[in-house]
């Protein structure tokens, strides 16, 4: 039985690297990773969300350092979400995890009868808790 659950383990993840998600994901990272606007963003956000970070390093923030902080490190993203290949990527990113946290949630809810919490309205398994598929 152990060999049988392991090859479809291994069929699903076969399956989940030949969907059209996961195209589109490795797609929309090697058009990021070789267009250099997109890839300046990048370094450059990742430089300064690292400062802000150092910044905070070290000592107990306010609620009011904390606030400024999240509010920097979300201009931040905002400007690097604002390139159309880097918004690709994210949406493409998005669309990948929901369909790994949907399998997710399939495989949990038929080994413990239980049904997950998605945050993402992810399929438990369960279709009585489902307004439909897709």
């Amino acid at each position: 039985m152990r060999n049988t659950i392991i090859e479809k383990a291994q069929e699903l993840g076969s399956l989940i690297a030949e969907s059209p998600e996961k195209e589109r994901l490795v797609n929309a990272g090697d058009a990021m990773n070789n267009d250099e606007e997109a890839t300046t963003l990048l370094r450059t956000y990742n430089e300064n969300r690292k400062t802000a970070t150092e910044n905070l390093r070290g000592k107990e923030p306010t609620k009011e350092e904390l606030e400024e902080y999240r509010n920097y490190v979300q201009a931040e993203f905002n400007k690097i979400a604002g390139n159309k290949l880097i918004a690709e990527y994210i949406e493409a990113s998005k669309e990948f995890d929901l369909l790994v946290n949907q399998v997710n949630a399939v495989l949990s809810y038929f080994i413990t009868g239980e049904e997950q919490a998605s945050a993402e309205g992810g399929c438990s398994g369960n279709c009585s808790s489902c307004s439909s598929c897709h």
